[in-house]
Order: C-alpha cells, then structure tokens, then sequence
C-alpha cells in the first residue's frame, strides 16, 4: 500500500445487542453499515482496487469519436464495486482534446419509500472522460491524447507505446487474483501431416500453464470443413505441396472476418508457396516484422525473433501470422543438434507464449 488511508475503511465499532433493545432505522442502519465497510475494507487491502474482470475498451471501426466498454467488474479506492453488467458505448464528444482520461465510478440513487413503503438504494456506474483525474474514487479504464478536437480514436498498434489519438491502458489496474484465461486452438494440417508439431503445441501448452495467464485448449486434426468459429485462433502447418479447397477459404475468410488470427507456419518449401497461394486467395499482404513489433516485448523481450527448427523467418499481416522457421518443431526439443539446449528450448517456449499473446491480440487491435 501506497499510503494508509484505505486503513480507515475498516469499522472501528460495531453494534453490542441485548434483550429488548429497539431496532430502530439508525440502528439497523448502523449494523448494516459495518458489515458494508468490512467488506469494502476487504477489498480494498486484500485485494487493491482496480479492474478484476472485464472493462475491456475498444474503438470503433472505422474509428471516430466513439468507444466501446465491455461488461465486467472494477473495485475502487473505498472499496465500491462497480459492475457493467451490458456493454457501454461512450462518446468523447467532438469538442475533447488533449489529454483526457477514460474512468468509471460509483453511485447510488434511491428509490421506493412513497408513503410507508421501503426505500432502495441502487448502485449504478458513472462513465466520464476528463483531462485530469477526478478526487473521488474512479477506476481508470484508458486514456488518450488528442491533437485536435476532430480527431478520431483508435485502438493501439503497440500497447506498450500508444501514439497520439490511439487508447493507451498502460496505466490499468488489475485487482484480486488473476484466473487463467482459457485459449481455445485449432490445430489444422495440410499436406503431409508431422507428429512433432502436435507434441511441440502440447508442451508448449504445458508451459503456458506454468508460467503465464493462458490455458491452452487444444484441438488437433481441425477440419475446415466443419464448424471452426469457436477457436480463438487456428495454427495452419503444412509440409508438402498443397490446395485448399474454395470452401475452406471461404471458412478462413469467415473466420479472420470475426476479427480472429491465422498462425500459420511451413515445414519446407513446397509448403510456403502454398501458403503464399492461400495468403493470396485471402486478400493478405505479409511483410517482415518490424523491429518495434509488440510481438517482439510481450511477456517476454526479444531482440529478433529467435532460430526455430530450420531456417526460416517469420512475416505477418493483417489477422496473419506465418512462420517458415518451424517453431512448433522447436517447442518439442526438435532443434538442430548445436542448439538443443535447454537454455535453447526455453527460450523458444518463451517466444511461444509472446506468438500466443500476440495471436490473442492482433485480431482486435
């Protein structure tokens, strides 16, 4: 903790009852109001204000002046919790500018009490942007800094350096403990199927669970042919010259069209001029990864991609990733002899999960 004023939530009396003493509204009230900021308390210093679930902002598209807030739960520095229970839109308005924060808060209005009626007191959330942060208690979901009063929002090519006009949540806190995120992945082949690249994802997911916020749910042997939505992403490998069929490219189609990540990835030669056929067939342009990618920073930092299997590079574009590198190989140990070391593996499990993180993410950004 900071400082010691959420120490002051706790309750410092509480009500001592007897046989025949009135309850009268101040009392009940009193003995309801402990119990409150007990757990208001608890909150606050167990668990630290901040988002705990959900909250998640995104821009338009195409983007404007708009923003869209998902359903979730924050805990602010009294020990609120504030919960958005639909998605929020929020418009910043055409007149904003410079620096403006994103924050949600806590309130209450009553209700009821016509007469002898009982009264209510409903919690309801409050959304506002404003260039500086507000005394009461907010949690802050983004901010943004805005050139001029027209320009439009958008969401963040790197999240770790936000430029002008785009979300940054760099200043986000998460509250309580973290669940891991389930991440749900097709693993579909083309051409000649290698065992080694379903065992290189398995331990890949096992070290995802150790080490990182994602449970990798895998399925192999995904046809494109059936139902394919569910994924979060899909993983293409192929060896071997291939054609997808115009059905399955209209199934890849539908998918990157909800806003999901193809990772790709060729085990020779053959296959990458087939994938460069299918790249093509989408309307994807790859290019080399830049050396400012956030694939590159997140969770863990990397100079340039590292060796994989082969030899190989890695390219990406719009909703895609592609690899000629092999990397599912090296997530099994299937590094060529001078580098099979264990410093060599983890160091592929690592660039893994930063692929994972990036696959999760390149599709809504």
């Amino acid at each position: 903790m900071d400082d010691n004023s959420a120490l002051n939530i706790f309750p410092k009396t509480r009500i001592k009852p007897y046989d025949g003493m009135a309850v009268t509204s101040d009392v009940w009230a009193q003995a309801h109001e402990e119990h409150r900021k007990a757990r208001q308390a608890h909150d606050v210093v167990f668990h630290r204000p901040g988002i705990i679930t959900g909250l998640e902002v995104q821009a338009n598209d195409p983007p404007d002046r708009y923003v869209f807030i998902s359903p979730g739960v924050a805990v602010d520095s009294a020990g609120n919790v504030i919960v958005l229970t639909e998605p929020v839109a929020y418009d910043f308005g055409s007149n904003a500018d410079g620096l403006l924060y994103l924050v949600l808060g806590h309130g209450e209005r009553e209700a009821g009490g016509v007469d002898k009626d009982v009264k209510q007191v409903h919690a309801e959330f409050v959304v506002a942007a404003r260039s500086s942060l507000p005394k009461r208690p907010v949690v802050e979901l983004a901010r943004v800094q805005l050139k001029s009063a027209g320009q439009a929002i958008k969401n963040p090519e790197n999240l770790a350096h936000p430029a002008l006009g785009e979300l940054d949540f760099r200043f986000r806190v998460d509250a309580g403990p973290q669940a891991q995120r389930q991440v749900y992945v097709g693993l579909a082949n083309f051409g000649r199927e290698v065992d080694d690249v379903a065992a290189g994802w398995r331990f890949l997911s096992a070290e995802a669970a150790r080490v990182s916020p994602y449970r990798l749910i895998l399925d192999t042997g995904v046809s494109l042919s059936g139902d394919i939505s569910a994924y979060d992403f899909l993983y293409l490998s192929a060896k071997g010259t291939f054609k997808v069929e115009d059905a399955a490219v209209k199934a890849l189609q539908a998918f990157i069209g909800q806003k999901k990540v193809l990772f790709a990835e060729s085990l020779d030669e053959d296959a990458g001029k087939s994938f460069a056929a299918l790249f093509e067939k989408l309307g994807r342009k790859l290019s080399p990864l830049a050396a400012t990618a956030a694939l590159l920073e997140s969770p863990f930092l990397f100079a340039a991609p590292p060796p994989g299997a082969q030899d190989g590079s890695l390219q990406v574009g719009k909703q895609v990733v592609f690899s000629s590198a092999g990397y599912s190989l090296a997530w099994a140990g299937k590094l060529p002899f001078e580098s099979r070391t264990r410093a060599d593996i983890r160091s592929a499990h690592e660039w893994g999960l930063n692929l994972v993180q990036y696959c999760l993410s390149a599709g809504t950004s």
